[in-house]
């Protein structure tokens, strides 16, 4: 995965992310539809991911946890796992 980090999942706090704005920052709802329609801004944005049944913070089955760095900030959300495979290409465990 080019540029794309797996993070060690307490990286993945509550208070990062409760700042995550991508979706309103960028002006796109978050539903798989438009999220794989803006996958551009979420690739340019992301720089690491966990699998979200290993968080210690709001872990979830079947779903990624993808870290942005945005202005300087960290943020994260979860991600489907058929919309990480779609948005980075391939599966990570």
């Amino acid at each position: 995965m080019i540029g794309l980090s797996k993070l060690p999942a307490d990286s993945f706090t509550f208070s990062r992310w409760r700042k995550c704005d991508i979706f309103e920052r960028f002006g796109f709802a978050c539903c798989s539809r438009n999220i794989l329609a803006n996958s551009h801004i979420i690739r340019k944005y992301a720089v690491g991911w966990a699998k979200a049944e290993s968080l210690f913070c709001r872990p979830k089955i079947n779903n990624y946890a993808v870290m942005f760095l945005i202005d300087e900030e960290y943020s994260w959300c979860h991600l489907r796992n058929n919309e990480f495979r779609v948005i980075f290409g391939e599966k990570n465990d």
